[in-house]
């Protein structure tokens, strides 16, 4: 009997295949990407990684999907005094999310479905911000 398990790995395939089939791969400076960033990237980036991840007959996981923006430029603290760098762009940030949202939410695709469980969330991570959109992934095993 041939098992058909899914790995997160697959999983994040499958979420990477349905935005790049989107206008986001043109729309960005960077690149869509599993799990991490290219090392010291300033671009505009989306990373597709996996928060939890089962291998029941039902299996079931949570994929996050971030998008990376630089922030504002020009951005001034109280007085004027000191550049505050740490601004985010949210006018980018939903922009992007307007387009990678409705191909998420309620998907239904040959083998596995979609859910949002989070439609974004402004996240800051010292002078980095991003936008993490959280989607409850789902695939029935059937064992061949």
């Amino acid at each position: 009997m041939k098992k058909s398990l899914k790995t997160s790995l697959d999983a994040q395939a499958d979420v990477k295949a349905l935005l790049d089939a989107t206008a986001l791969p043109a729309m960005i400076t960077g690149q869509i990407r599993h799990n991490m960033r290219m090392l010291n990237s300033t671009k505009e980036d989306i990373t597709i990684g996996t928060l939890y991840w089962d291998g029941d007959q039902s299996q079931s996981g949570i994929i996050n999907v971030n998008i990376h923006v630089p922030n504002l430029k020009g951005q001034y603290g109280e007085g004027g005094s000191t550049q505050d760098r740490t601004q985010p762009n949210i006018p980018r940030f939903l922009e992007l999310a307007a387009i990678a949202v409705p191909v998420l939410d309620f998907h239904n695709g040959l083998d596995f479905s979609l859910r949002l469980r989070n439609p974004g969330k402004l996240e800051n991570f010292g002078n980095d911000w991003i936008y993490n959109i959280q989607v409850d992934y789902n695939y029935l095993r059937i064992d061949i």
